[in-house]
């Protein structure tokens, strides 16, 4: 993709977003080859940046204004701030644990695949396909364990793991929340007057989910930023009939099939609309921007395929899981109940609010002929069946992430655009704003400090200095005190110990004891009576005594109430007492 040095403001911006985007397709295409090695990477962040900074000498006189700087300091200062409460999410048990551990491996393994002698163990148990003591991985048909989620981000976090350790995952995250950032204000200050433009950064940065999701490593965290980006590239298109920015977006929808399957949905959209404008103006691209659009729809093909012989796997139990989910009631319960208690939630984070407003300012556009200003919400009108088919467990506020990178985005970009068609020349602007920004407050003041499972790194750390590399280290799922924080995974893949989550004592007797040292296991109080029932316990020896401290967020079950009401999360602290045992040898 040519890139012209004399740049305006935008489109030096999307020659940022271009960085961006080349050093993701590499570390994807490095994954997928088997040879992801950070000098790689390291040369071409260092090439780029050279290229960025003579395209910023170049330009920045006629294009770095006051307002742009004062835009990226106030983005750079919410992420620090966002980053110096958060705690490394590398628990097994939930998304942002495998993730953490997919990205780690790669970055260690410089490959996708990868096994241990307890995989191994336990791989002849199971056999191919869901490795049920390794969560969020398959076992290959040779044995080894793969990832079972897209590649995507797990290759952006790996990046950043190879340069920096576990902070270069807040890093990688705050890319692109900044990414995310400077897009919505410059989607804004298109659409509307620049007060309303800092307005809805305001609402953004002042939000709870968007704080409470940078902290963990999620998808959505790089859907938000690829997303924002892509629908500011394709407005400026539209706008300017610039073919570079129609690349800068057709490339980043491409790039994010890797990542989430919304993407597709994409772009179906972006087909449409194009569709739309090929019909009104009939000659939209000239013959060679047709060429150049071709030749990045083939590189994306290779490398499509490419991936999908790489992690086959992924996309098989992706298709199965999608089927599944529409064959039968979402958490039991049906579309009406499930649409009443997700009104529920947006209600009790304060982003109903957001979304009604934002739907009223959608008619209003609509019925004003104002279309320009809603190609975000025809791009993203797919994923609204989340409203009433949110495909994920309805625990709150985990359940969030499927609206947090697209829908919560928009609702709040439309209650500002229609705050300002209204207020434009008036200071009562400020009023519909200052209370829907004392309403954010209430919930994210007392939450921006909060840090999930704080300290519990460190305690596992001290845990893992018991065993030695060569012994099997046996984890019931409890041992923290919350099945969705489990310890098996950084004690294997931080502390280079061989640990298992184990749930099936039965499995003992079916692997070859005599290629670990010894066998350890760690059990917490409360599930001692599960290998009492299977008699374990009289092959165990007793070892010591542990404890662990976790912070976690305390919230109502919703389900459980009725009609509305008001009351804050609380930060809670839970204490776990366990046991660490010694397997005998002649068990």
């Amino acid at each position: 993709m040519k890139i012209p040095i004399n740049l305006n403001r935008y489109q030096l911006f999307s020659a940022l977003g271009i960085f961006i985007l080349g050093l993701e397709f590499l570390a994807i295409i490095l994954s997928v080859l088997g040879i992801f090695y950070w000098p790689i990477l390291a040369s071409y962040v260092f090439i780029g940046f050279c290229f960025l900074a003579n395209l910023f000498f170049n330009n920045y006189k006629k294009n770095i204004s006051l307002q742009i700087i004062v835009v990226s300091i106030f983005s750079f200062l919410a992420i620090i701030f966002f980053s110096h409460h958060a705690e490394p999410s590398v628990f097994s048990g939930r998304d942002q644990g495998s993730f953490s551990e997919s990205a780690i491996q790669l970055s260690k393994n410089h490959k996708l695949a990868f096994e241990t002698t307890a995989s191994r163990e336990f791989f002849k148990i199971y056999g191919t396909g869901l490795a049920l003591n390794f969560p969020g991985f398959n076992y290959t048909a040779d044995g080894k364990l793969i990832t079972h989620f897209s590649l995507g981000y797990i290759a952006w976090l790996a990046i950043f793991y190879s340069f920096f350790g576990l902070a270069g995952f807040l890093i990688a995250n705050g890319i692109l929340f900044f990414l995310f950032t400077l897009s919505f204000f410059a989607l804004l200050k298109i659409n509307s007057s620049l007060r309303s433009a800092w307005l809805g950064l305001i609402l953004i940065l002042s939000t709870f989910v968007f704080s409470w999701f940078f902290k963990l490593t999620l998808s959505e965290n790089l859907a938000l930023g690829f997303i924002w980006f892509g629908i500011l590239e394709f407005s400026l298109f539209l706008k300017y009939r610039d073919h570079f920015f129609f690349l800068c977006a057709l490339a980043t929808f491409l790039l994010l099939t890797f990542t989430r399957i919304e993407a597709w949905a994409l772009l179906a959209m972006t087909g449409i609309v194009l569709f739309v404008f090929q019909i009104k103006t009939k000659n939209l691209f000239s013959t060679s921007e047709k060429k150049r659009t071709f030749w990045l729809l083939g590189i994306f093909l290779a490398t499509f395929i490419a991936n999908l012989l790489a992690n086959m796997q992924f996309y098989r139990a992706s298709l199965i899981g999608l089927l599944h989910s529409f064959s039968q009631e979402e958490n039991g319960l049906n579309i009406i109940d499930t649409s009443a208690y997700l009104v529920k939630i947006f209600y009790y984070y304060n982003l109903l609010i957001f979304l009604i407003i934002g739907i009223l300012g959608i008619i209003y556009f609509f019925f004003k002929k104002k279309f320009a200003i809603l190609l975000p919400f025809f791009l993203l009108l797919p994923i609204f069946i989340y409203t009433i088919h949110p495909g994920i467990s309805l625990d709150h506020p985990w359940m969030l992430r499927r609206f947090v990178f697209a829908i919560i985005p928009l609702g709040i970009f439309y209650t500002i655009l229609i705050i300002d068609q209204l207020f434009r020349r008036n200071i009562h602007l400020f009023f519909p704003v200052f209370f829907l920004l004392t309403a954010n407050l209430s919930v994210s003041l007392s939450l921006f400090s909060f840090s999930e499972n704080k300290n519990l790194l460190l305690q596992a750390k001290n845990i893992s200095e018991n065993f030695s590399d060569t012994d099997l280290v046996l984890v019931d799922r409890l041992a923290t005190g919350d099945g969705w924080s489990m310890l098996s995974g950084p004690l294997r893949f931080l502390y280079g110990k061989q640990a298992v989550y184990f749930f099936n004592p039965t499995d003992l007797k079916k692997i070859d004891q005599k290629k670990f040292t010894n066998i350890y296991l760690i059990v917490p109080d409360e599930s001692l009576v599960l290998y009492e029932k299977f008699g374990l316990l009289k092959n165990l020896i007793f070892q010591k005594n542990y404890q662990m401290k976790r912070t976690n967020l305390l919230v109502p079950d919703l389900k459980k109430t009725d009609g509305f009401f008001w009351e804050l999360p609380l930060e809670s602290q839970d204490v776990t007492d366990g046991k660490i045992y010694l397997l005998k040898n002649d068990f």
